[in-house]
């Protein structure tokens, strides 16, 4: 089965479900379309599954019923491992044919039309080029407890929404996104952190709060993130601004391909 590179077939199976897609929809744009590959089953809807070749290992992400992803992910042939953004049925059919190692559970929130409720945003500010030491520094602060942001690209700063919140000249609160794509409408707030010694002040509230009016502001329309189910306070905050549970899935790591997998390798299978 060949790849399929028709942005606008690819984006018709992904709007199905924008909110699950939300990572999926931003890489139709330019410069990550380039580093994609897609795979789409034959059913009514299709399936589909993605390769995302600017990391490594590459990412994996599915959506469909397991039954039409399973055939997709013979095309996906990938010795070297796998990064895997997938629900529960397809993470199964990948333990099928990869050596999973240890993945996160995480929810995918979202953010309902007409339901933000902002809360209060003094003493934040839009943060730019020149606040990425400043950010990078605050983020460390987590790194011993692994706590830090975990996709955190100082690129984002410039391309997403950043808003912080400085005190005596350090940044001790920031909430920003993973991506903003304009032409496509969505966005994924992320990399939200308050410093250890002044969290329970509302700081999260406040900087998630300013990144959220920005991006509705924007007419953006679906707005989404990610939460570990344990990290109980984020969720709170993030349902008092409005979002609700949209569903589960996993993110971790498939290090290696079973061997009974790469004996019989998919002609027209990627491989490395």
């Amino acid at each position: 089965m060949p790849p399929i590179s028709d942005p606008a077939a690819i984006r018709t199976i992904l709007r199905s479900d924008p909110v699950w897609c939300i990572y999926a929809l931003g890489d139709l744009a330019p410069p990550f379309f380039e580093r994609t590959v897609w795979f789409s089953s034959d059913d009514t809807p299709p399936a589909l599954v993605m390769l995302y070749c600017g990391f490594d290992p590459p990412v994996l992400f599915a959506v469909g019923k397991a039954e039409q992803v399973r055939p997709l992910l013979a095309e996906i042939g990938h010795p070297g491992g796998l990064s895997v953004h997938v629900r529960g049925d397809v993470l199964g059919l990948l333990g099928e044919r990869y050596e999973i190692d240890k993945t996160d559970l995480m929810w995918r929130m979202r953010l309902p039309s007409g339901s933000f409720r902002p809360t209060a945003t003094e003493h934040t500010v839009r943060l730019a080029r020149a606040d990425v030491p400043a950010l990078e520094r605050l983020y460390a602060d987590g790194a011993a407890a692994g706590e830090s942001p975990h996709f955190f690209l100082p690129s984002m700063v410039e391309e997403g929404v950043f808003f912080g919140i400085y005190e005596e000249g350090e940044l001790i609160a920031a909430a920003g996104t993973h991506l903003v794509v304009q032409a496509e409408g969505v966005a994924a707030v992320g990399n939200i952190y308050s410093r250890r010694d002044r969290r329970s002040r509302g700081l999260a509230a406040r900087t998630t709060s300013a990144v959220v009016n920005e991006l509705l502001r924007r007419s953006l329309a679906t707005v989404a993130l990610n939460v570990n189910p344990r990290n109980v306070p984020a969720i709170r905050v993030y349902e008092r601004l409005g979002f609700v549970r949209y569903c589960a899935y996993h993110e971790g790591l498939a290090p290696r391909q079973w061997l009974a997998a790469r004996e019989k390798p998919s002609e027209g299978g990627i491989t490395s």
